[in-house]
């Protein structure tokens, strides 16, 4: 594989060459810092755009479209990492060298209609798909209710990550969706190019040099922000440990318990908590699953998951509402436990080839290797083979002292009275 970064008129192009598959991704991404009042343009935006274009307006030649690009297809994102947010259009088409070079063009073309030509007519998006796609966002809404697992995790965040960006869920309230209204989404879509997005183009696959002056004379001329933007938010909360407890008519009761990671510099955040994370609750015979399920049975599923860009520990489990204190009391004798030595030495040599194997996933997953370099434009990232040997060289007392800067923030129980 090999990557080449080029840059023209403020927008980044990055060149990932790799004969390890037979398709062409072409990414854009437009990037700002983010903005609560985007959230409700956010996914129906998107959808406005891939279901139709002005050239192809309606779902059916669209489709038909990409039959004749031998399946080349076209799908969009929005979501937010860490203190900003982005709007995704990914291009996925074989690459022409196993169909006709003409492909190649027509591929990006059909990319080029989507973002530029959108289906819209006297200053607002087609009334008709308009209304069918909020319908479904509306449906997508209320489904949350019948969702314990969302439900909670939505709530959950709004009491770990109050007053920053990761308090806020992507689905809007159907208050603030039903604001949104075709012409105000139209003038929300031309605020993509008007130069408060950051503009990065990404092309993975086995192409040639010349696939660079083909993309910046369709895209180059995007006017891109040159403002810094970061991932990783940095802000001060409360000391004090807050405790809310919901009820809802769920048959199955979720926890969340929410830990701090207090002043970790680049090694202790991206190598050493990934060791301790992994013995604590996501490899297989983590100590969250051996004594909270195997041992005293008081869960259905149990694990945890690190926030590197709003740093902290969570850890989440489905339980019956009557073993909620008994969870509590386990969950925090395991995360005391990571500081004994004794306890992770039967864990630790496991929990390092299970993150080497995870690593090796990286060479089969394009999503993975292209939001590499992009995350790489807003914070340090290293390249994987650099992260597997610092994750390898970390020892067991470092393990152990990362205890001293891991301190409990959060509990949150969605309680469901239909046990």
């Amino acid at each position: 594989m090999q990557y080449k970064k080029i840059k023209r008129n403020n927008v980044t192009l990055h060149l990932i060459k790799s004969n390890r598959f037979k398709t062409i991704n072409i990414v854009l991404f437009f990037t700002k810092k983010f903005n609560k009042k985007d959230i409700p343009f956010g996914d129906i935006l998107t959808h406005n755009m891939v279901y139709s274009s002005k050239k192809y307006n309606t779902k059916n030649k669209m489709a038909i479209k990409s039959e004749q690009l031998y399946g080349a297809k076209v799908s969009s994102y929005f979501g937010f990492t860490g203190d900003s947010e982005s709007f995704t259009f990914v291009l996925d088409f074989v690459n022409p060298m196993y169909t006709d070079n003409k492909y190649l063009i027509e591929s990006i073309d059909s990319l080029e209609d989507i973002i530029f030509n959108p289906n819209v007519e006297n200053g607002e998006f087609n009334k008709e798909y308009f209304d069918n796609i909020k319908t479904e966002e509306v449906a997508n809404i209320n489904s949350i209710k019948i969702n314990p697992g969302q439900f909670a995790s939505i709530e959950y965040s709004k009491i770990m990550y109050k007053g920053t960006t990761s308090e806020n869920s992507i689905i809007p309230t159907i208050e603030d969706l039903n604001k949104v209204t075709p012409s105000s989404l139209y003038d929300f879509y031309k605020g993509l190019f008007t130069g408060e997005y950051k503009i990065d183009i990404a092309v993975y696959g086995e192409v040639d040099d010349s696939i660079v002056d083909i993309l910046f004379d369709k895209f180059g001329h995007i006017k891109s922000s040159t403002k810094k933007i970061k991932f990783k938010i940095d802000h001060k909360y409360d000391s004090k440990v807050v405790t809310k407890i919901d009820t809802l008519p769920f048959n199955q009761s979720k926890l969340y318990v929410g830990y701090r990671l207090l002043d970790m510099d680049f090694h202790e955040l991206n190598h050493v908590m990934r060791v301790y994370n992994t013995i604590l609750g996501t490899m297989n015979d983590s100590i969250l699953f051996n004594i909270v399920r195997e041992e005293n049975s008081l869960c259905y599923s149990i694990g945890s998951f690190v926030s590197l860009y709003n740093p902290s520990l969570n850890i989440y489990a489905g339980i019956n509402k009557t073993n909620y204190e008994k969870t509590i009391e386990l969950i925090k004798k395991c995360v005391d436990s990571m500081s004994d030595k004794k306890v992770l030495e039967r864990l630790f040599d496991s929990a390092k080839k299970t993150i080497n194997t995870f690593l090796n996933n990286y060479y089969d997953d394009i999503v993975y290797q292209i939001n590499s370099y992009y995350n790489r434009e807003f914070e340090t990232v290293e390249d994987i083979e650099t992260t597997r040997e610092n994750i390898n060289k970390v020892t067991i007392d470092e393990v152990c002292k990362l205890n001293e800067k891991i301190k409990l923030s959060t509990i949150y129980f969605l309680k469901g009275d239909k046990e």
